[in-house]
């Protein structure tokens, strides 16, 4: 296996479990690491075949980024990136021959990358930006409701004696 197909099988590999930043930190890591061992001599081969698999090292990459606290729980996937199907044994579609680069880099997705942005709730900072999120709505949403109830009760107070001698005006005028 080259360093450019094991760099991009760590790339598919990656892609839609982390963040961009991660899968870029690692690609940079791995191309770097693999270029200096073979400046020293060993073939390229060897040091890759050292490593283990882009599977392997994905996995490990994966279960290291999320085993913090900052793990989005709940959620298998992270973004809009690639995912592998273990059903298949393919990660769809890659490579130069779609219209990327060496290591797979959608020049559309790359821009779509850096846009992307999200919200980290797992920490405390997070839990307490959600929790005032929720209690603002919460206090709104009261507001209304018992402005709306606190009204009807306010104009139920003035009407019901009018309402009452209504009634006993019906009640007595049906008897005639």
């Amino acid at each position: 296996m080259s360093k450019a197909e094991f760099l991009q099988g760590l790339r598919n590999e990656l892609e839609g479990r982390v963040p961009y930043s991660v899968i870029q930190e690692n690609l940079n890591y791995y191309d770097s690491y693999i270029s200096k061992e073979t400046a020293g001599g060993t073939p390229e081969e060897a040091v890759i075949e050292a490593l283990g698999g882009p599977r392997i090292i994905a996995r490990t990459i994966v279960d290291a980024a999320f085993d913090t606290e900052d793990r989005p729980d709940g959620y298998e996937t992270y973004g809009s990136g690639t995912v592998y199907d273990a059903d298949s044994g393919s990660s769809g579609a890659s490579g130069q021959e779609n219209g990327q680069g060496p290591y797979g880099q959608d020049p559309f997705r790359e821009e779509m990358h850096r846009n992307v942005h999200y919200v980290n709730l797992s920490g405390w900072k997070g839990r307490l930006i959600a929790g005032l999120v929720v209690f603002v709505i919460l206090f709104l949403l009261m507001t209304v409701f018992f402005g709306v109830v606190g009204l009807a009760g306010l104009i139920l107070s003035y009407t019901w004696p009018i309402l009452l001698i209504l009634l006993i005006i019906w009640i007595f005028a049906g008897r005639r």
